[in-house]
């Protein structure tokens, strides 16, 4: 990235502190140091990921998707506030809270439509990364994008690991037994 291309080291730590003073007046920037995938990560990565991604505003109640709705490529970090997930008859089976990450399936198959609809329980801030600037960031910083990946393996596993969960306790409940 830009970091990179610097001619020399002079010049590329004038640019990491142009860029580390900008994002210390972010207020949301601290916030986002403490979301732990980024705490494994490098200062300069850290720095770079946040630069790559939009700061998004939601007022309570309002939506973020729909269910149903074609998938826009991005994926969303909650920085601050509670996003509830809904399914499309509008049943919320589930919240996510700060340092949630919502939008993965839609993000990694821009295909599909997405699967819940994601709505504000209260004032939310979230940071979120499209396809295209991941798509950059591996090319341009592998170690970051390969960061980026195992995190979002990561989801993934979890979120298997909670259907799976579900499924026994679902099939213990109705064979009779107790859950």
């Amino acid at each position: 990235m830009i970091v990179e291309r610097a001619e020399n080291s002079v010049e590329k730590a004038v640019l990491l502190e142009a860029l580390m003073s900008s994002m210390t007046s972010n207020v949301y920037f601290e916030a986002f140091k403490n979301i732990p995938l980024i705490k494994e990560m490098s200062e300069e990565h850290a720095m770079l990921l946040f630069a790559c991604m939009k700061e998004k505003r939601f007022d309570a109640g309002e939506v973020v998707y729909q269910a149903g709705t074609a998938a826009e490529g991005e994926m969303y970090l909650i920085l601050d506030g509670k996003v509830g997930v809904e399914d499309e008859s509008g049943y919320r089976y589930d919240s996510l809270r700060v340092g949630g990450v919502f939008g993965l399936f839609s993000f990694l198959d821009d295909k599909r439509n997405h699967s819940a609809t994601i709505k504000a329980e209260k004032d939310t801030v979230v940071l979120s990364l499209e396809r295209s600037y991941f798509d950059l960031i591996a090319l341009e910083e592998p170690k970051l994008g390969q960061q980026l990946m195992y995190f979002m393996f990561r989801l993934l596993s979890e979120k298997a690991l909670k259907v799976e969960v579900e499924y026994a306790h679902m099939h213990q409940f109705a064979l009779g037994r107790k859950v």
